[in-house]
């Protein structure tokens, strides 16, 4: 007879157990820098968007964006800034 299956731990547990281990192997904490903005400026608090777009269309803005070294949501931004310029 083959010998009893090894139970497997869930995906959380295993996540648990792997972030137990890595917190250990962590040194000194980081500071990290302040959250606050800049005395004088109000930036605009950012929300999400969704949105479906063709995969052919999709693609071309992946490729753009990576051409350009720009995240999508930049390349977004600017097109819809600039579409809403020429409307008002």
């Amino acid at each position: 007879m083959s010998a009893p299956k090894k139970k497997s731990l869930s995906i959380g547990a295993a996540m648990k157990q792997r972030m137990g281990q890595e917190t250990q192997a962590q040194s000194a904490p980081v500071a990290l820098p302040s959250k606050t903005p800049a005395p004088g400026t109000a930036p605009d608090v950012l929300e999400s968007f969704n949105t479906r777009l063709p995969a052919g269309l999709h693609r071309r803005l992946k490729i753009h964006a990576a051409a350009e070294g720009r995240k999508i949501q930049d390349v977004v931004q600017a097109a819809l800034i600039a579409y809403l310029d020429g409307k008002e």
